[in-house]
């Protein structure tokens, strides 16, 4: 089947996979362009749907009915799962190969593999942001509608009903844009607070300058005595800490050698502890044999008859090893008890190492505000001898702290009119500005297409989404309902609807575009005959610009409304193409 050319459509050509749930080593491939509709049928469990996961969890990693990863490997085979899909965009070609029991995922651009050095949550970002530009969520919406797992778009919650819109508008990049210019405000804001404390650091020094100046120019040659008396008396005292502090630190070297192998005979201690958890698991398990060998007669799956021979030869078995179990626990237990002793012991060192290193840090805080006494004072005798030079030289480092003081207020004056107009653009790209612009301006086109949907299928109402994409609808005789006031197939036909909308606005917007629709069981259960007919003839009007498939059970009266009819069979316990 040829399909028109677009921009930004995604056309999704065949998917093939093996080992995946039901299916077997047989690779089944679906061809995915072949026909505009395509019924697809089969008896319960013989893999209809498997088509649905194999696509997402090809796409994203996941499957469309919630399977966990594990689950999704065929049972009985339980290795080679592999699941392919190829599809082209704009002028090229994908083709995207994931599998488990080896995992693989790899992406390959016109038969040329892509970059792997990736980690593989990288490479599947790179998969949805720039080549597919859709998220899970925004495929579901738009390709997929199932009876299983699927969250219609009017379940989901405001935050994901907006996130869908904007993923179909795509204006999602204004998102993407805003957190970028709210992390510049943010290193604004930081650099402004940053600025700020230079400013004010600067600020103490030219304060600490000007006192400086003053006690140089009013210091005389008779302070010169007293502070050389300072400077000796506390050099005296730095002594007498210092020789403390080495003391205190022979004592800890000494005690640090006692408990040098604490780390080893805690390993030895956490093995013997892990062994013993083992030993009583087993322990456990023997009990629980031997009892079920006391109180039963007879196997409670078989039925058969239990002899007290077998008995006795199980409990001669049984209770041999759980005395030698018990044993060996008794021997471990006394050997952990030894072990704990040590390591008690090496934790009351470990206390009186560090009352030790304690009292040499006051020591060294003893020693170090000294010396920056010392050092104060050496400064201020310096000062006292020459003073003249001295002064002027203080007076220089002044003049060049305003001037650094001026350069940083400048700096900040410049940041602050980038965080005015950062401000700005962040106001613009939040959910409120430009993203709200858009979405009003296409509001009435979405209710507009809603409408024209639920009116195809027999389904006359005024249905409109708000700004917030809350629900109002009207009957003809003007009374309003909610989304959940409507039956299960009335609430079908408008899922459908939405649907069919959200497909249109993305192909109008060539964002979330693609070949694929696939309705899962949606004719089975909820939707009444006339609906299915109306939705039938809905179908044909896609002509060339989709790929319908649709799963059912009804294949026996609706096969000659589909231009193919795929039929899936159980053939050796495996699901297969028939």
């Amino acid at each position: 089947m040829v399909f028109f050319g677009s921009f930004g459509l995604i056309i999704f050509k065949t998917l093939s996979y093996k080992n995946f749930l039901s299916t077997g080593n047989y690779k089944n491939t679906v061809n995915l362009t072949k026909n505009n509709t395509t019924l697809v049928s089969g008896d319960n469990g013989a893999g209809k749907s498997t088509m649905l996961d194999a696509i997402t969890f090809a796409l994203f990693g996941k499957s469309f009915r919630g399977i966990t990863k594990p689950l999704l490997i065929n049972s009985i085979n339980e290795m080679e799962c592999e699941v392919e899909i190829e599809f082209s965009s704009g002028k090229d070609d994908y083709k995207i190969i994931r599998g488990i029991k080896p995992n693989k995922f790899e992406i390959f651009k016109n038969d040329k593999l892509l970059d792997q050095d990736a980690k593989s949550r990288d490479y599947q970002k790179v998969l949805e942001e720039q080549i597919l530009k859709m998220t899970y969520k925004s495929f579901c919406q738009v390709v997929i509608l199932g009876s299983s797992n699927y969250v219609p778009f009017m379940k989901l919650s405001a935050k994901d009903r907006r996130l869908v819109v904007e993923n179909l508008l795509d204006i999602d990049v204004f998102s993407v844009m805003n957190t970028l210019v709210r992390a510049r405000l943010q290193m604004t804001k930081d650099y402004i607070k940053e600025i700020d404390h230079k400013i004010e650091l600067t600020k103490e020094k030219v304060d600490a300058k000007n006192r400086l100046i003053n006690t140089l120019e009013k210091k005389s040659s008779d302070n010169i005595y007293k502070f050389k008396e300072d400077v000796e008396e506390s050099q005296k005292h730095i002594k007498e800490w210092q020789d403390e502090v080495d003391k205190y630190q022979s004592n800890v070297d000494k005690l640090l050698e006692d408990v040098k192998d604490k780390v080893t005979i805690t390993k030895k201690l956490l093995k013997a502890e892990s062994i013993e958890n083992k030993l009583n698991t087993k322990l456990k398990t023997l009990n629980n044999s031997i009892r079920f060998y006391e109180e039963n007669d007879s196997c409670p799956s078989c039925k058969q008859d239990i002899t007290d021979s077998h008995k006795n030869e199980v409990f001669e078995e049984k209770n041999k090893k759980k005395k030698e179990i018990e044993e060996s626990l008794t021997a471990l237990e006394a050997s952990i008890r030894e072990i704990e002793e040590q390591l008690n012991l090496m934790n009351v060192i470990v206390e009186d190492v560090q009352k030790i290193e304690r009292r040499i840090t006051e020591k060294q805080n003893q020693i170090s505000a000294s010396s920056q006494y010392i050092g104060k004072l050496q400064t201020n005798i310096e000062s006292a001898m020459g003073e003249g030079t001295e002064v002027q030289d203080a007076k220089n480092e002044l003049n060049s702290l305003v001037g650094e003081g001026t350069a940083h207020v400048d700096s900040r004056k410049e940041k602050i009119e980038d965080k005015y107009y950062l401000e700005i653009a962040s106001m613009m790209l939040k959910d409120s500005g430009i993203k709200s612009k858009i979405i009003k301006h296409y509001l009435p086109i979405m209710n507009k297409l809603i409408n024209k949907y639920l009116g195809d299928m027999d389904f006359f109402c005024q249905f409109s989404l708000d700004e917030n994409f809350t629900e109002t609808i009207k009957s003809r005789n003007r009374d309003e309902f909610t989304y959940y006031s409507f039956s299960e197939g009335e609430r079908l036909r408008i899922d459908l609807s939405l649907l069919l909308a959200w497909r249109e606005v993305a192909r109008l917007k060539n964002s979330v575009n693609c070949n694929l629709l696939i309705l899962d069981e949606v004719f089975d259960s909820s939707l009444d005959s006339v609906g299915t007919e109306e939705f039938l003839k809905l179908l044909k009007t896609f002509g060339n610009r989709a790929n319908v498939f649709v799963i059912s059970h009804k294949s026996d009266t609706m096969t000659d409304k589909f231009d193919e009819h795929i039929v899936f069979e159980k053939k050796n316990n495996f699901s297969r193409i028939k």
